[in-house]
């Protein structure tokens, strides 16, 4: 029996479809019946990523010819937060798309994909380059049974708040704000000043009516289908995180696949992958949605913008000179982020 370490797919590979079927895989004898593959998340309904998800079913069954059947949310459960990747990790999961900062407690040189002012979508708007990370994290995620098949824009963060009263750095002083995770987002929020509190979207709704937090740190498509509502007023801090969903699979059930399946997966994380600049556009749609429907959306100017990037730049600098070894390999692949 295989196990999860000894997977031996290169990310590259599988990410962008360059891993080749074996010599049989021509005269390969169909599976009997169509085998299930459970993919979960915890991205709320109504949110423009969901549309992507779907697809990505549709795509794995095309190309299978209908041998692989993706379940999204099987019984409809959601596993919030870090509990979807835990649950791939103990194979109750097939798939799990997941915010970087979960990847990150589970890893922590995958702190890179999260770091303020730092991955973009200069940089990740980019084929080529959105590859060369790929390639990085992929590699890390390897040795913990992991194989990263895609990865999901997530969206340039914004802050949203009950009222309109956070314009400046100095404002957000002693606010507790949502934010996904630990790691990276935590400092983030300490280094501005404020109290960061750790809630998987699923719950926001909640914590926001409650009073739990004085404002949200989110994505344009959480913001509208989450606390909208009960916070819409946002302010873009243009670069200050970037957060990144990434599409993983349990390495060993993928490594047992036959290989016209795992081809399809495979393709079908690529082409999810491919989608970035649309995801884009669907985060400027919902945007332009809120405004119309009375919240209001402030971009600080870059003045200020500057003075928020002073005051986390010790972040990046702590995480690279902790960890050397992945600024060389983001540099070898002609990323640069330190």
């Amino acid at each position: 029996m295989l196990s999860r370490r000894s997977v031996a797919y290169s990310l590259t590979g599988l990410l962008f479809g360059t891993v080749s079927c074996s010599a049989g895989a021509g005269v390969e004898k169909p599976s009997q019946g169509t085998r299930r593959a459970a993919l979960v998340h915890d991205i709320p309904p109504g949110h423009p990523r969901i549309p992507y998800f779907e697809d990505f079913a549709e795509s794995v069954k095309t190309r299978s010819d209908d041998a692989v059947t993706v379940r999204i949310n099987p019984q409809r459960t959601i596993l919030a937060g870090r509990e979807s990747l835990d649950a791939v990790k103990a194979g109750r999961a097939d798939l799990a798309a997941v915010n970087m900062a979960h990847l990150e407690a589970m890893e922590p040189q995958a702190g890179f994909m999260n770091l303020p002012f730092g991955l973009d979508d200069s940089v990740m708007g980019e084929a080529g380059r959105r590859k060369a990370v790929a390639a990085v994290l992929g590699e890390q995620v390897r040795p913990h049974g992991l194989v990263l098949l895609g990865l999901m824009r997530g969206a340039d963060q914004l802050f949203a708040f009950p009222e309109k009263d956070v314009r400046r750095l100095e404002d957000l002083k002693g606010k507790k704000i949502r934010v996904a995770g630990d790691g990276i987002y935590e400092q983030i929020m300490r280094r501005l000043g404020a109290e960061p509190v750790a809630i998987p979207i699923p719950r926001l709704r909640d914590a926001m009516r409650g009073g739990k937090v004085d404002g949200v740190f989110t994505s344009p498509g959480g913001w509208s289908t989450e606390v909208r509502r009960h916070a819409p007023h946002a302010l873009h801090v243009p670069g200050l995180m970037f957060i990144t969903y990434a599409l993983v699979a349990d390495g060993r059930w993928l490594a047992g696949l036959p290989d016209r399946q795992r081809a399809a997966l495979v393709a079908a994380g690529a082409r999810l992958t491919g989608g970035w600049r649309r995801m884009r556009q669907d985060d400027q749609k919902v945007i332009r949605t809120n405004i119309a429907a009375g919240a209001t959306y402030t971009i600080a100017p870059e003045g200020e913008v500057a003075r928020w990037q002073k005051r986390v730049a010790a972040i990046r600098e702590d995480f690279f000179d902790e960890r050397p070894a992945v600024d060389e390999a983001l540099r070898k692949k002609g990323v640069e982020l330190s």
